[in-house]
């Protein structure tokens, strides 16, 4: 039987935090995840995108990063909100520009639904094109734990289409 070990994680920015634009944020999140045991084996290109719902604001930078861990994913959770702390503290308010933001988009290809805002696969993913784009040039044919529709197809019918490549990061 085929065992999903992929752990795939989203990585935006789009506020310059105390000593790094959001461009940089993306690569050197790399070394705080290693800091935290959380080893990345590949990575997406970065794309570009205004921000959601609104599209007012500044753009935002978004990847997708594919690590390996036996971590449980609260764990990982945990991590993941310290190293968000490291570059600054996250508005209260939804959807509010932020220097960092960092989320699991799919463990391992379970489903899970815990109390301390744990939901894997990532609730609002199927309409983000700035996740689900990044998210098929690392696994092409990435399946939906839930509605078991395939990457490409999700990509379809995703309702809004505004992100391309950026230039220049690497």
């Amino acid at each position: 039987m085929f065992m999903n070990n992929n752990i795939f994680i989203s990585i935006g920015s789009n506020l310059r935090g105390h000593m790094n634009n959001s461009k940089d944020i993306m690569n050197i999140v790399f070394f705080n995840l290693s800091k935290e045991g959380l080893r990345v084996r590949s990575a997406s290109k970065i794309y570009i995108s205004k921000p959601m719902p609104s599209g007012l604001g500044p753009t935002f930078y978004n990847r997708v990063i594919l690590i390996k861990s036996e971590l449980k994913p609260n764990y990982i959770l945990k991590r993941l909100k310290k190293i968000e702390k490291i570059y600054s503290k996250r508005s209260s308010l939804r959807n509010s520009p932020r220097v960092l933001d960092l989320d699991i988009l799919d463990y391992k290809g379970k489903v899970i639904k815990s109390s301390n805002y744990l939901h894997t696969p990532h609730p609002k993913m199927i309409n983000r094109d700035f996740i689900l784009k990044p998210l098929q040039d690392l696994s092409p044919n990435w399946v939906h734990p839930i509605s078991g529709k395939n990457i490409k197809s999700l990509l379809y019918k995703c309702k809004r289409s505004n992100i391309s490549i950026a230039k220049a990061i690497y």
